[in-house]
C-alpha cells in the first residue's frame, strides 16, 4: 500500500504521523522505530471518531504559531493544533486535548484563493515549511500538492501567495525520479545542529507509492533518488506502509448532503455558537457535519454554516437530526440554543431550540 498522509506534530516537536486508510502509526525518524501503531485513526485521534477523517484523510498541516521578533533566543509559544483534509472539507484539531475546534469546513470558503487555483478539493499532500532562527523572524509557509502542480499559501495573509507552479520546474531532481506527479504523502523535518555547533537544517522526504525521495530545503536540491520506503526507514519493513499495492480506497460514497445551519437568538446579531450536531443513522451510527469548540469569542464566528460533504449511508438510512448547541456571550454566560434531536423524514427544515433560542438546519440529501 502507499502511506496517504503525513505530518509532524508541530514544529518543535518531531513526532511523525503516517496514514494509511483509517489507520495510522507514529514514527521516529532518528530511531527508525514505530512508536504506536498501526492502530485506527479513531482511536489514536478521539475528536475525529464519528466523522469522515476517521475514515481516511487527503493531508494535514500543522497550526502556524506567530513571528518571534527577538535580539535573545526566544522559544515561542505554539499551539498543539493541525489542519486536517479530506476532500473539499477541512477540520481544525486540537492535539493536546484530542477534539476538533471547529469544521467541517468548505476548503474554498475558509482558505481565500485555494478554489481560483484548483486547489479546494483532493488535494495529495501538504507540509509546513517553518523557517528562520530564534533571534530572527519565523517565516511560515503553507506547500500544498495536487496532481503535477504546487502552490504556496502564506498564513499570515491568509491567501495562496505563489502558483500554481509545474512541480518538474521548480523541485530539482523529482521528474527525473518520477515524482513530478502524484505525490502520495510528504513528511518535514528539521535536522538539529549537533554538540558541535552548526545550523540546523531542513528536509523533507516525498512519498509516492512504495518509492522515498530525500530533499534538502535549505540547499534545494534532492539527497537520494527514489528509494525503497523500507531502505529509508526499515522500522516500516514488512508493514502495509512499505509496500506497493494500492491503498484501500475511502469507504463507498452513497449520498452527498448539503446544510445550511442558522443559529438563531433573539436579540444576538452575530451569535458565537459552539457544540455539535450530526446525524445517526438507523444502525444507531453517529455522524457529525457540524462542530465548534467554545474559545471564549468562537472562531470563526458566524450565524451561519453550509457544510457540503459526501455520506457513506443513504438518506434511507438516516433516523435522526441532533443537535447540542450553545452559544457564549462574556456577560450572562452561556445562551441554551438546541438540545435533542428529531426524526429524519426527508429533506427540509428541522428546528431544535432550547431556552434561548434555536437552530433552523436545512438538509438535502441526494442519493448517488
Amino acid at each position: 500500500m502507499t502511506i496517504q498522509a503525513a505530518f509532524n506534530r508541530s514544529q518543535l516537536k518531531w513526532d511523525t504521523y503516517m496514514f494509511l486508510g483509517d489507520q495510522y502509526l507514529s514514527y521516529g525518524l532518528a530511531s527508525n522505530t514505530v512508536f504506536v501503531g498501526p492502530r485506527s485513526i479513531a482511536a489514536g485521534w478521539p475528536g475525529l471518531a464519528d466523522t469522515q477523517f476517521a475514515e481516511g484523510i487527503d493531508a494535514m498541516v500543522p497550526f502556524s504559531y506567530p513571528p518571534v521578533i527577538s535580539t535573545v533566543p526566544v522559544i515561542p509559544t505554539e499551539k498543539d493544533y493541525v489542519y486536517i483534509f479530506r476532500g473539499d472539507q477541512y477540520v481544525r484539531y486540537d492535539f493536546a486535548n484530542e477534539k476538533i475546534i471547529y469544521g467541517p469546513l468548505d476548503i474554498a470558503h475558509y482558505w481565500p484563493g485555494m478554489k481560483d487555483v484548483g486547489f479546494d478539493r483532493d488535494i495529495d499532500a501538504a507540509f509546513l515549511d517553518h523557517r528562520g532562527d530564534f533571534a530572527q523572524v519565523f517565516v511560515d509557509t503553507y506547500i500544498f500538492f495536487k496532481g503535477d502542480k504546487y502552490i504556496t499559501y502564506d498564513p499570515r495573509a491568509d491567501k495562496v501567495s505563489g502558483g500554481p507552479y509545474p512541480i518538474a520546474d521548480r523541485w530539482p531532481g523529482l521528474k527525473e525520479a518520477g515524482f513530478d506527479r502524484g505525490i502520495d504523502a510528504v513528511v518535514y523535518n528539521v535536522v538539529e545542529p549537533s554538540a558541535l555547533g552548526g545550523n540546523s537544517r531542513r528536509e523533507c522526504y516525498f512519498v509516492k507509492a512504495d518509492k522515498v525521495l530525500h530533499f534538502d530545503i535549505e540547499n534545494w536540491k534532492p539527497l537520494t533518488g527514489a528509494r525503497n520506503i523500507s531502505d529509508v526507514w526499515p522500522g516500516l519493513k514488512g508493514t502495509e506502509y512499505a509496500a506497493a499495492i494500492p491503498a484501500p480506497p475511502y469507504p463507498p460514497v452513497k449520498a452527498h448532503a448539503e446544510l445550511r445551519i442558522t443559529f438563531n437568538n433573539p436579540g444576538e446579531d452575530n451569535p458565537n455558537p459552539y457544540g455539535w450536531i450530526e446525524l445517526k443513522t438507523k444502525s444507531g451510527r453517529p455522524f457529525r457535519v457540524w462542530t465548534q469548540q467554545n474559545q471564549g469569542n468562537s472562531t470563526p464566528a458566524r450565524a451561519s454554516a453550509a457544510p457540503s460533504m459526501n455520506l457513506p449511508f443513504t438518506s434511507s438510512d438516516i433516523a435522526s437530526v441532533g443537535a447540542y448547541v450553545d452559544e457564549y456571550d462574556a456577560l450572562s454566560g452561556d445562551d441554551f440554543l438546541a438540545r435533542g434531536t428529531k426524526n429524519f423524514v426527508g429533506n427540509g427544515r428541522y428546528t431544535l431550540s432550547s431556552d434561548d433560542g434555536s437552530v433552523d438546519i436545512d438538509i438535502t440529501v441526494t442519493d448517488r
